[in-house]
């Protein structure tokens, strides 16, 4: 709400309670010749007529006069009237130029967002106005450093403005104090006491707001405190009473003003109330009659803004993706308004969604929806896919648990046929390649291997090929070279080609065995850890050793 306040103080009239002299009454008459003319062209013509005029007098003040009103007509060059304006005043004691086009250059800014550059241009119009003795356009200023302030979070710095502001006004009544710009700077300290949820501050200048309004029988600024009244029970939380006055507020801004962004605040206020008493339903029409209002408008309030996640988050819980993508839409349609609306999309919005972010949900919300059309295809598709997977891995299964039996059942019978341990026989082959190791070493080493064998000594000791050829009185190297030419393995899988043999005959002999977890098997036959003996195992067999241990439980 504060910054419509900012638009109709912005230039106020610096004039107001002076002593006027011929040039006070030139800028007056200028003004009147100004208002009369209904169309803009011949407003723009009377003040390059003033214009052309005083620069052939050579006469500052009324070119820095004809270039204010030239500024107010014509937007896209105000900025150059204003420097204009400077450039032939700086040096000047103006009662009312330059501190004026600063204020003007410094609204620029604000609108822009360039918050930095308007304070620093409204306090150049500031000194220029209390050089100059303009106490009225200095207050007008400071009131918009204010609004300034109190639109960056500097809320403390902004109420001692109002409320300084609101005293002078009360100590210059004749001068200065028309009962329209009191009940404004009333309404700023309220609602600026309400965004910063001092709730008892904002109540008194609400109450002293109202008393005025209704001395002064002000009924369109009546109606903004009967509505502001409603936002401050709003946030006390009372939500019931917040809704009667704002239903209460709305109507009269309907009658008396008829300024849409403020019918749409009333709304707002009313659907947060609703929401906050679970009343969702009710609370969306009110979000919808804001959305109606913004979208008329293209005005970016900031209170108003989070609308649309309200909207967005109930057509999502509806699974209505054309309304959410259209909601996303409209956000998307603010964002793209300038100045002042790209302020508040700045500080708000992109703290949510940044315009990419917005653009993308609405992407995947549209190819949702289009995926959505062809839903019932595609639930047979996966259905079709799931039904061939389950049927695979149905059938892997079958041919899996019958290769696992048949691998079982050829070791029990190796076992039953006391050939199931190839440690069981030795039999001295002839080398296969030359080795350079003389038979009678090859013979005794090997003789020696077949006693290792035998004694299961490898289960209970972590052998290296070093330990091992130190056990039985020979070197590594003659050791490494017969293991491989003879067992056909190194010498790290012949040890756990031992131990799994040695597993399978235990667990085939010993039914307690079987009754040990993996983890306890393994080390008892030598391994380290469960995953090394169950890799081994597999390897060596073609089954896990659960998978074994299961079917020797299940044979009868």
């Amino acid at each position: 709400m504060i910054n419509y306040i900012a638009l109709l103080l912005l230039l106020v009239s610096s004039s107001k309670g002076q002593v006027k002299n011929f040039a006070e009454e030139d800028f007056e008459t200028l003004k009147a010749k100004i208002k009369a003319e209904s169309e803009d062209s011949l407003k723009l013509q009377i003040a390059y007529l003033s214009l052309n005029k005083a620069k052939y007098r050579f006469d500052t003040l009324h070119m820095a006069d004809a270039y204010y009103f030239l500024a107010k007509l014509n937007s896209s060059n105000q900025l150059a009237y204003a420097d204009s304006i400077i450039n032939i005043t700086k040096n000047k004691k103006y009662i009312r130029h330059p501190a004026s086009s600063y204020l003007l250059k410094g609204n620029v800014d604000y609108e822009l967002g360039n918050y930095k550059s308007a304070l620093d241009f409204y306090l150049e119009a500031s000194k220029y106005a209390k050089e100059n003795g303009n106490e009225s356009l200095f207050w007008v200023t400071k009131f918009n450093i204010g609004l300034l302030k109190n639109n960056i979070d500097e809320k403390e710095e902004a109420q001692t403005i109002f409320i300084n502001y609101s005293k002078f006004l009360e100590q210059n009544k004749k001068e200065y104090k028309s009962s329209k710009n009191y009940s404004k700077v009333l309404f700023a300290i309220a609602d600026s006491f309400i965004q910063s949820k001092q709730l008892d501050s904002a109540g008194k200048y609400i109450d002293i707001g109202i008393k005025q309004t209704l001395k002064n029988n002000d009924l369109s600024s009546y109606s903004n405190f009967v509505g502001t009244s409603g936002v401050h029970h709003f946030f006390l939380e009372k939500y019931y009473i917040a809704i009667d006055s704002l239903k209460k507020g709305k109507r009269l801004i309907q009658k008396y003003q008829k300024v849409k962004t403020r019918i749409a605040t009333c709304d707002y206020y009313i659907a947060r109330s609703y929401a906050s008493t679970g009343e969702i339903e009710k609370s969306i029409v009110h979000f919808k009659k804001v959305d109606s209002i913004l979208m008329q408008t293209k005005d970016v309030i900031p209170q108003l803004m989070d609308t649309y996640d309200y909207l967005i988050d109930y057509y999502k819980s509806k699974k209505n993706h054309e309304k959410q993508i259209e909601c996303i839409r409209k956000q998307i349609k603010l964002d793209s308004i300038g100045n002042k609306d790209r302020v508040y999309l700045g500080k708000n919005i992109y703290k949510k969604f940044d315009t990419y972010e917005l653009i993308s949900e609405k992407n995947i919300l549209t190819k949702q929806l289009e995926k959505h059309k062809f839903l019932d295809q595609t639930k047979i598709v996966i259905l079709i896919i799931v039904f061939i997977t389950l049927l695979f891995l149905f059938f892997y299964s079958i041919r899996r648990n019958y290769i696992h039996k048949r691998r079982f059942q050829d070791l029990f019978n190796q076992y039953q046929n006391k050939n199931f341990l190839s440690i069981d026989q030795v039999v001295v082959v002839p080398k296969k390649v030359n080795i350079d190791i003389s038979d009678q070493v090859v013979t005794q080493i090997l003789e020696q291997l077949h006693n290792f064998e035998s004694s299961n000594r490898f289960s209970k000791e972590q052998y290296t090929l070093n330990s091992l050829a130190k056990e039985l009185n020979t070197n590594s190297a003659y050791l490494s070279k017969i293991i491989n030419a003879y067992k056909n393995v190194n010498f790290s899988t012949y040890i756990n080609d031992l131990r799994i043999d040695f597993t399978v005959d235990q667990l085939i002999k010993n039914k307690s065995l079987r009754c040990f977890t993996i983890e306890a098997i393994a080390e008892e036959v030598g391994f380290k850890n469960r995953q090394s003996f169950s890799a081994a195992f597999y390897k060596k067999k073609g089954v896990y050793p659960s998978s074994f241990i299961k079917s020797l439980q299940n044979e009868k």
